[in-house]
């Protein structure tokens, strides 16, 4: 019983600061499309507060998880909303090269920001063409060094602009 009672208080503390409404008194009322969502204004985000949000929300437009504490768990749970345009993961130095399938299962994916996680150019060569990908930021030690897969990566999302430590890529 105690459990119950504290796993509702956390409940109710995420919504109240996540969506500024009172939760899970009345959870009907969270939308299930968000348009943004900045989780690096929090001090302190895992993949617990990423759990409790998938819950409810089914879209985002823009998820900022910038700077988290978040782990390929959080990406997974991520991979089951029905849509997400934009994903900011930039020093999410959990993330890496594990987190790949399910970053390819997030559906309507526009936008990516790796830059700063533990993501590997071997994990940016299985990121899937099924993304319609506008723009793919990325940190990658001695670029100049896997300028093939660079390019390759480059010529599999030609309608992507291909950011590599802060500069665009021209192949």
């Amino acid at each position: 019983m105690r459990n119950k009672k504290k796993q509702k208080l956390k409940e109710e503390q995420f919504w109240s600061s996540f969506a500024f409404f009172n939760v899970p008194k009345n959870l009907e009322t969270i939308p299930s499309h968000i348009e943004r969502v900045n989780f690096r204004i929090w001090d302190h985000v895992e993949d617990e507060q990423i759990e409790m949000m998938v819950q409810h929300i089914r879209s985002i437009n823009m998820l900022d998880l910038d700077e988290t504490d978040i782990t390929n768990y959080s990406v997974q749970l991520l991979s089951q909303l029905d849509c997400i345009k934009e994903l900011r993961l930039k020093g999410c130095r959990e993330i890496d090269d594990a987190a790949f399938p399910h970053l390819n299962n997030i559906k309507g994916l526009e936008l990516l920001h790796l830059g700063g996680t533990s993501v590997s150019i071997n994990g940016l060569m299985q990121l899937s063409v099924n993304h319609n990908l506008r723009m793919l930021l990325v940190s990658i030690d001695e670029p100049e060094k896997h300028h093939s897969d660079l390019t390759t990566i480059a010529q599999r999302f030609p309608n992507c602009e291909l950011i590599v430590n802060h500069q665009e890529f021209i192949p």
